[in-house]
């Protein structure tokens, strides 16, 4: 074989073992990260994980009210993202109106409130059936789910 056929042949080879071990590490580096997020639990639904404490009966009601709701919120929730997007693009549009741009984002911030406190309200009406006991594990998971810093239940605000 000649000199330059077994250059192309290290060379190619270095290639595919290269492509190899790459593929290795990165299918066991997205796999570690899918499981972590995993482990945690519900990552993409913390409002459905805060009811992991109440008792299997209540966790069933309570899924059961957020699926209900689930359909009204998302749709809000999808036409208010549109409508951001819509405003944000009225700001390449010439005459410039910034005004009618901080009117739109307002608007479409409305509804988007307007959603999640619907979702809000009902998690409220859902727990005014609940004993004492089951309404504090519920609004532990709550806690837990909301975004933020943490800090221990009783513990100093921020700030304080």
């Amino acid at each position: 074989m000649s000199r330059r056929a077994l250059f192309i042949v290290l060379f190619v080879s270095l290639a595919l073992n290269l492509f190899l071990a790459g593929g290795i590490v990165g299918g066991l580096v997205i796999g570690a990260r899918f499981k972590a997020m995993h482990a945690e639990g519900r990552q993409g639904a913390p409002l459905w994980a805060a009811a992991d404490g109440l008792a299997p009966e209540h966790r069933q009601a309570y899924r059961q009210a957020l699926r209900g709701q689930a359909g009204a919120a998302g749709q809000s929730l999808r036409e208010a993202r549109r409508a951001r997007r819509e405003a944000w693009a009225e700001l390449a549009a010439e005459p410039f109106d910034a005004q009618k741009v901080i009117g739109d984002l307002d608007r479409a911030r409305a509804r988007e409130l307007d959603a999640r406190a619907a979702v809000e309200r009902r998690i409220v009406d859902f727990a005014g059936a609940l004993s004492p006991e089951e309404r504090a594990r519920l609004s532990q998971g709550l806690a837990r789910s909301a975004p933020g810093p943490r800090r221990p239940a009783g513990g100093p605000r921020p700030g304080q």
